[in-house]
């Protein structure tokens, strides 16, 4: 299976149930890093990332920081470096904007 989509600007998404809106989209990773603003979030308490397309082998993501609506998240080798240019998909929750 193929992915064409390397590009995607945050927005909310209806959860279903009792669960608060989420926000979701994709970065392209810069030497490993990325930052990610959310327009729609006053706050970002929280964000799970996901790699599309690994460019190195066994690459992890995490958030490294969170501040306001940004956040910054990382791809990191099995080195232990943040290392590659992948596209990673996220999901981000916490307070939205009213």
């Amino acid at each position: 299976m193929g992915f064409n989509v390397t590009s995607q600007t945050g927005r909310l998404m209806k959860a279903v149930g009792s669960f608060t809106e989420l926000a979701s989209g994709m970065a392209t990773m810069a030497a490993g890093t990325a930052t990610v603003t959310v327009p729609a979030l006053q706050r970002v308490d929280g964000v799970v990332g996901c790699v599309q397309g690994a460019t190195g082998v066994g690459e992890t993501v995490i958030c490294t920081a969170t501040s306001g609506a940004t956040f910054t998240l990382e791809t990191v080798g099995e080195g232990g470096s943040a290392t590659g240019t992948s596209v990673v998909m996220w999901i981000a929750w916490g307070i939205p904007r009213a």
